[in-house]
């Protein structure tokens, strides 16, 4: 005996076989990572912003376990800057229908939110940082009216 193992024809299907299921598997992984580089940012929507000054400036205050307005009322139309601070600890403002999701640190200046007030709609903001027990309180809407005459309203 050479210490060397005989290869037969049954193995050397087998690794064919083998060869075959990697090359495929390889293929697979491939069109997936591109499908992923073109699809993702054709997918992800970005809020629309204007140039020049905004017509419409609200004051957003967050605090546990509240955001205060609760309700933000514009114009369809609207070029809406928010200027969002924080009470107490970091929060974040998210209105996920508006591609709105930005950190608010108490302490710091504020963030400023910067939309056009495109589609009507009622969209639902809430806290995206996990902040405390009543952070699923942290809730409430923008409503964009298609009266473009509105004043625009902040309620708490």
């Amino acid at each position: 005996m050479n210490g060397f193992r005989n290869v037969t024809a049954a193995d050397n299907g087998f690794h064919l076989h083998h060869k075959r299921r990697v090359h495929a598997r390889a293929k697979r992984e491939l069109l997936l990572a591109v499908a992923l580089v073109v699809l993702i940012p054709a997918g992800c929507k970005k809020t629309p912003t204007y140039s020049g000054a905004p017509n419409t400036v609200l004051t957003v205050l967050m605090k546990k376990w509240a955001i205060v307005p609760d309700r933000i009322v514009v114009p369809q139309g609207a070029r809406v800057e928010l200027i969002v601070s924080s009470a107490d600890v970091e929060h974040g403002f998210n209105v996920p229908a508006l591609a709105i999701n930005e950190p608010v640190q108490p302490g710091r200046a504020p963030a400023l939110i910067r939309f056009l007030a495109q589609t009507p709609g009622t969209y639902p903001m809430r806290c995206s940082i996990a902040c405390g027990k009543g952070h699923g309180k942290m809730t409430g809407v923008i409503v964009i009216t298609p009266d473009r005459d509105a004043a625009p309203t902040a309620k708490p």
